[in-house]
Order: C-alpha cells, then structure tokens, then sequence
C-alpha cells in the first residue's frame, strides 16, 4: 500500500512546497523579495519532476526509495527532537559559555534568559519596550524599513551581563531624539552593528563617545545587519542638509555578503537604478511602527514560534548555516557592485 501511494505522495508534497514558495514569495513579500526565492522555486521544480519519474520505476526501487527517505527524515527529526526538548541549541550553548566566563573574570551574575524570555518579563515592567528589528520588507506594504520603533525603549542583545537597552529616536534610531534639533550635525554615521551600537549601552557606544569627545552633534543611523547597499539607502532617506561629515563604518568581514543578498531585492535596487527615487520615510514614520510592531507580535507567539522552529529543523539549520558561512569567499562581482 505504501508503494501504491508513494509517487502520488511525493508529487502533492512537491506541488504543496511549489505554491508555499509562490506564496511567500509573491503573496506575502509582494513580489519585492522575488529573487531571493529563485533556489526554493528550482528546488520545487526539480522535487515536481522527481515525482514524476517515481511513477515509471519499479516498485521494488520505489520500496527502498522509501525505506531511505524515511530514514533520513527520522533521523533529522530524532536530532532536532533532541535539541529541541533537552534545550540543547547551539545559541543557548553560546550564551551559557560566555555567561561562565564572564562571571568567573568578573565575579557578577550574568543575565542567561534569552532575548524572547527577557522581553516578555521587562515588558511586564514597561509597556512601551520593543524589540530591535533589523532593516526588513514588511507583509503586503511597498515600505521598506531602515530603522526600528520610535520614541520607545528597545532592547536587543546580551553579551556583556545584561541586555541592551537604549531609547530610540523620531525615526527608530540609537540617537536621543533633540539630536535632530541641533543647527549643525558634525558627524553623521551609517553602518552595520559596531554603529549601532550592538550590546553596549550608552554612553559607550560609538556615537555617544563622538558627542563626549567632540562636543558636537552626532547622528547614528547604523542598525545591525545592514550592507552598503541599505546604508546608502538610509543617506537616501535621512541624510539633512546640516551635516558636516558623513561617517561610513565598513566592516570587511561580512558587508561585501550582505551587499550580494541586497542586490537580490529589486525594491532596494530603484535606490541605484533611479536617482530620484524616494520612499520619503521621515513622513511615514508612523506607518513604520505598526508595521513593526505587526512583525514583533508575530515573532512572539511563542507555541507557534517554538513548534514552526521544529518542523523547520531549526537547530541543525543553524548549524549547518554557521558551518558554511565559515567560508568568506568574496567573488569578483561583489566587489564590481561594491
């Protein structure tokens, strides 16, 4: 019975994963993500005429089809089974080994909640803590977001014993917010996480030691993950007239990778394509929010969340991830669009 239903099967499963693509790609990113899903739409297609050819072999080929297949997939499921019960993953590894050796060197608790738990229990304290969102498309919107929340508290990361938390400006950045009243801006930085200011609190970060040293204005536009491309797409957007000098935090260890992932996004193209275009963010700030905060309870829906990680097999997805992304080959092209 198994062998009857086996091509039927595998051919449903192929055509189901073909329209889960169309509908991320074009339903749910509206189309401005399309490149990105070229690999999972070949995949669908090669996975479709795999099922067709099933139909034409015997049915002794088609026995030992199925004993392999279902092999492999019980054995990627017994290993995330593992990790995901016993609270084995490969973050929660990482946070419990830095936590040891930072209160051994410093003789302090270290903070081990992860970032979902310690948002949920600080939001209990103050209503208006948000979640650090990178730069992301937002579900069935044109807008394209290269901030975070405005005017809220906003809590991201943990390396040094205790969250981050730092008060987002009028469009969602790490700045206090009369930084833009000054008459003059002396500095103005775009970048990745380092100009974020990732882990580290004010007045330590790197923005806030330009205003101590300098005694001038400064501006930080930088958020974590972002390339060249969403960096000058972010001057595009909020670069004022005041300004002095533009500083450009380039780091070489990922940006030319994160340069060949923006290039996929026909929408953060028309920043290149046409000199013109514009997306006049400072006016829609509001819109920003919502959609933000659309994408934080979303992500937060903790059953959901923990249940769509394991049928994603999301920690050995990690790790697979962390294992080739050890490789930092740079290819010739990313350095042309550079």
């Amino acid at each position: 019975m198994i062998k009857k239903f086996f091509s039927p099967f595998c051919l449903i499963i192929s055509i189901l994963i073909l329209i889960y693509t169309f509908y991320r790609s074009e339903i749910y990113w509206s189309g401005i993500n399309r490149y990105f899903y070229i690999q999972y739409y070949t995949v669908s297609f090669i996975l479709i005429i795999c099922s067709i050819l099933t139909f034409f072999i015997s049915e002794k080929t088609k026995l030992y089809l199925v004993v392999i297949l279902s092999s492999i997939i019980f054995s990627l499921y017994l290993f995330e089974g593992y990790m995901y019960f016993s609270g084995d993953d490969y973050y929660k590894n990482l946070t419990n080994l830095r936590a040891k050796q930072y209160e051994k060197i410093n003789g302090k608790k270290f903070d081990r909640r992860n970032l979902s738990k310690a948002y949920k229990d600080l939001k209990k304290e103050n209503a208006n803590l948000v979640l650090s969102i990178q730069p992301v498309h937002h579900k069935k919107s044109s807008l394209y977001s290269f901030s975070g929340i405005s005017k809220s508290k906003t809590i991201y990361c943990n390396e040094n014993g205790n969250y981050w938390i730092y008060d987002s400006d009028r469009y969602g950045f790490n700045n206090p917010n009369d930084e833009w009243n000054k008459k003059n801006i002396e500095y103005f930085l775009v970048g990745d996480s380092f100009t974020h200011g990732n882990c580290v609190n004010r007045p330590n970060d790197i923005a806030s030691v330009l205003r101590s040293q300098s005694s001038k204005a400064v501006l930080n536009l930088g958020m974590r993950g972002n390339g060249p491309l969403i960096e000058y797409s972010t001057l595009r957007e909020y670069l004022p007239s005041n300004v002095k000098k533009i500083l450009w935090l380039y780091y070489e260890e990922n940006d030319l990778e994160n340069l060949e992932e923006e290039f996929k996004s026909e929408f953060l193209r028309q920043y290149l394509d046409n000199k013109n275009f514009s997306q006049n963010l400072k006016s829609k700030q509001d819109q920003l929010d919502v959609k933000l905060n659309e994408v934080i309870k979303k992500r937060y829906k903790s059953n959901y969340s923990k249940l769509l990680k394991f049928l994603k097999l999301y920690n050995l997805r990690s790790i697979i991830n962390i294992e080739f992304n050890k490789r930092n080959i740079i290819d010739k092209k990313d350095k042309i669009k550079f």
